[in-house]
């Protein structure tokens, strides 16, 4: 876990990866968490929050790859005002809900924050 002895943090701040398409976006954003959930050094913590959290909603194909990812012991937190904004609380299918103080808390502790 981790990059070595440093603290990486992977935030998503969106369901979509990089800027124009969404439609590419979407599936650029299922091959970069594909491939992240089978990198030998995961990320300590993987935050989500504003449109990231629907990647852990029930139904998104990137869910497979965060459970993968939290199976090899990556936390997966989601921002819970972001989840009851999209109201996804019943419908979160991995990882749980935490709050802004723990994201921020979890940002200012990384060594390396990768955001996308």
């Amino acid at each position: 876990m981790g990059n070595g002895n440093k603290r990486v943090v992977l935030a998503l701040d969106s369901e979509t990866l990089g800027r124009g398409d969404d439609r590419l976006g979407a599936i650029l954003m299922e091959k970069f968490l594909r491939t992240v959930a089978f990198l030998d050094e995961l990320p300590e913590e993987v935050l989500c929050y504003n449109t990231g959290v629907k990647l852990a909603a029930l139904g998104s194909p990137a869910v497979p790859f965060r459970q993968a990812m939290k199976q090899k012991g990556a936390d997966v937190v989601c921002c819970g005002t972001c989840v009851d904004y999209f109201n996804l609380k019943d419908r979160l299918a991995v990882g749980r809900v935490g709050d802004m103080q723990g994201i921020v808390e979890a940002l200012t502790r990384a060594d390396k924050v990768i955001t996308v």
